[in-house]
């Protein structure tokens, strides 16, 4: 009998853990407004047919009905974002946003930020849009005097290679494959998000000699930025908020899935089951 009632209380005890979680979509993104800069591939997400793409994706994420939205724009600057969210909600063309900041500062027009987020709060009635970003000077320099430092080249000649290769990966995706719901898709599968979150640990926390950790400290500030970054969404998110949506790119987004398992208060919920 005492087994009994222990495993219902149990049992009740699951299910109620797990009906008070949040649940929380996060989707890795691409930087809409710098495909061309950054792949040299033409890329514009004011064309016709990549609006309408842009449309449907919305539609589909409209259907899981966030109930607050978290986006990758600096924590400080909060008031900016409200600011920029209220010129769009006067003009959904962004001509206003474009007279405000100039023709050539596409961040605040052309990003995944305002072409996904902005669209997507206005059909859910939404107020406002959630910053979180926490900006790092990541020790760059310090990381390639390291390597040099101990003479690592075969090291080096790996990083060239394996990055190498993936900055070829994203070009050939770019290039080959016209639908934007694929390629945020492929952005959010597991093999890219493996290789992200896999270069860290087994190329760059190996640089430096044995007294010297400038690898290891590299990949931590990595680690930080990450941690500080979704601390700063934990702190926002209030029991009420019942489907939280991140928009962030897929980077940190590779780097938040051990936290959003690690977190007894969420539940994870996948994009391919949410875009078809």
């Amino acid at each position: 009998m005492k087994h009994i009632l222990f495993a219902s209380i149990l049992l009740i005890s699951t299910l109620a853990s797990a009906q008070n979680k949040n649940k929380i979509l996060t989707v890795g993104t691409f930087h809409f407004h710098l495909v061309k800069y950054q792949l040299g591939v033409d890329f514009n997400i004011n064309s016709k047919d990549n609006q309408e793409q842009l449309d449907e994706i919305i539609k589909q994420i409209e259907s899981y009905k966030p109930t607050k939205i978290f986006v990758e724009w600096e924590f400080t600057k909060q008031d900016e974002l409200d600011n920029l969210y209220a010129l769009y909600l006067k003009d959904q063309t962004f001509e206003l946003i474009r007279q405000h900041y100039g023709p050539n500062e596409t961040k605040y027009f052309e990003s995944e930020i305002q072409q996904l987020g902005f669209k997507l709060a206005l059909k859910l009635g939404h107020n406002k849009l959630y910053a979180f970003d926490y900006l790092l000077n990541e020790p760059n320099d310090t990381l390639m005097a390291a390597i040099q430092k101990a003479d690592q080249t075969e090291l080096m000649h790996e990083i060239q290679k394996d990055f190498g290769e993936y900055g070829q990966t994203l070009i050939s995706k770019f290039q080959q494959e016209k639908s934007i719901k694929n390629l945020l898709l492929f952005f959010n599968g597991k093999e890219l998000n493996d290789q992200l979150n896999n270069g860290y640990i087994s190329l760059f926390n190996k640089v430096g000699s044995t007294d010297d950790f400038s690898g290891a400290y590299f990949v931590s500030e990595r680690f930080r930025r990450n941690l500080y970054m979704f601390s700063l969404i934990q702190k926002q998110i209030k029991k009420t908020d019942e489907r939280i949506l991140v928009l962030v790119g897929a980077q940190h987004a590779a780097g938040f899935k051990d936290f959003i398992r690690d977190d007894k208060n969420l539940e994870s919920v996948e994009l391919e089951s949410i875009l078809k």
